[in-house]
């Protein structure tokens, strides 16, 4: 066949449609009145519905005192409105949590500037980026890398049960600082549970397992939860009472000098670093007793943390640039204003956009 010609074959191809055609014999029931009705009232539409509802009869019904009641009238509807959206998940919270750009301009309560700006906030943008991060360390499994790379320091021969618990919390204390407390623990309790399943149960094993393997699981996920809580509080990414006490300060004292990251780390580091330590001896009294590490020496040892570490491989150029960021955002976080008298890199944009009110 010639490459300038297209064969009979070729040409059928080309005639042949792009989505097969479904041809449908079945013949076409007219749907009735009160099926329509129903197809239209859904449970997902109602829903839908309920807001402005609310919306109207708060508008119609309440009467508030003041001056301007129009305008806070209306502003009570929309938290009604937006609250019954949120408690029946009639659209997507994403769709929910945006409405007030386009509900507060509508009803007169503020302009869209007003509440576009509100949704970056330099606090708001902190909580963001702290999340991306988290993601992209949890994505990469660079926490569960640093989580056995320090366990194997902690976890000495022969077995010491206090040291390897002390080694597992330092662990979520650390991550917890730079994320949210809960992502730390998402990440961190599968670390922890991979150490003790490695543990015989009671129920599953014929066995007779020793007490203190037992007491060791509590304490080892009691540790992880704690843990993580405590490290919250050194930083302020570490959880989101921090970032919320930030914005209420910027808030009602807007002439004073905002807190920065340097300065809640000052303060809440010492105070963390004291609670981790009373929290690790409380957890070693109570679950931690003489004899635990000779009771679970068969079950762990430093080859097998060594194993899933192998397992992990090394570590590729994402996991590299990731953790370089990482090490460069907090860098960034601490050195933004040192201390009042030396100043940091934050003086260098003092006075421009978004740098004056910067956390």
């Amino acid at each position: 066949m010639d490459c300038g010609h297209v064969s009979l074959e070729d040409s059928d191809k080309l005639k042949s449609p792009l989505l097969p055609v479904v041809h449908n014999e079945e013949p076409h029931e007219q749907q009735t009145v009160a099926q329509h009705l129903r197809t239209i009232f859904t449970p997902k539409n109602c829903y839908i519905a309920l807001g402005p509802l609310l919306f109207t009869v708060v508008c119609l019904c309440v009467r508030l005192g003041g001056d301007d009641t129009t305008t806070a009238r209306n502003m009570l509807g929309v938290l009604v409105w937006i609250f019954a959206w949120w408690l029946t998940e009639a659209v997507p919270m994403p769709i929910t949590s945006m409405s007030p750009l386009f509900l507060f301009p509508l009803f007169g309560i503020t302009s869209a500037d007003d509440v576009a700006s509100s949704y970056m906030d330099d606090v708001i943008s902190l909580v963001l980026g702290s999340f991306i991060l988290a993601l992209a360390v949890e994505h990469y499994n660079i926490h569960r890398r640093l989580a056995l790379n320090i366990t194997l320091v902690f976890c000495v021969e022969p077995l010491n049960a206090p040291l390897l618990l002390l080694g597992i919390c330092a662990t979520t204390a650390f991550v917890s600082m730079w994320m949210h407390n809960v992502a730390a623990v998402v990440m961190m309790m599968p670390v922890a549970t991979g150490i003790l399943q490695r543990l015989p149960s009671s129920s599953s094993s014929t066995e007779m397992v020793p007490p203190a393997v037992g007491k060791f699981c509590r304490a080892m996920v009691l540790g992880v939860i704690y843990s993580a809580a405590v490290g919250g509080m050194s930083t302020l990414t570490g959880t989101g009472v921090n970032l919320i006490l930030v914005g209420m300060w910027k808030s009602y004292f807007p002439e004073a000098d905002p807190i920065s990251f340097s300065q809640w780390f000052f303060f809440g580091f010492p105070l963390a670093l004291c609670i981790f330590v009373t929290l690790w001896g409380i957890l070693c009294v109570m679950y931690c007793p003489n004899g635990s590490g000779k009771a679970l020496s068969p079950y762990l040892h430093k080859s097998h943390l060594k194993r899933e570490l192998e397992m992990l491989g090394p570590m590729s150029f994402a996991e590299k640039m990731v953790l370089s960021v990482f090490g460069g955002l907090v860098v960034l976080w601490m050195t933004r204003n040192i201390t009042e008298d030396i100043p940091g890199w934050g003086c260098v944009f003092d006075g421009r956009a978004g740098m004056e009110r910067s956390v």
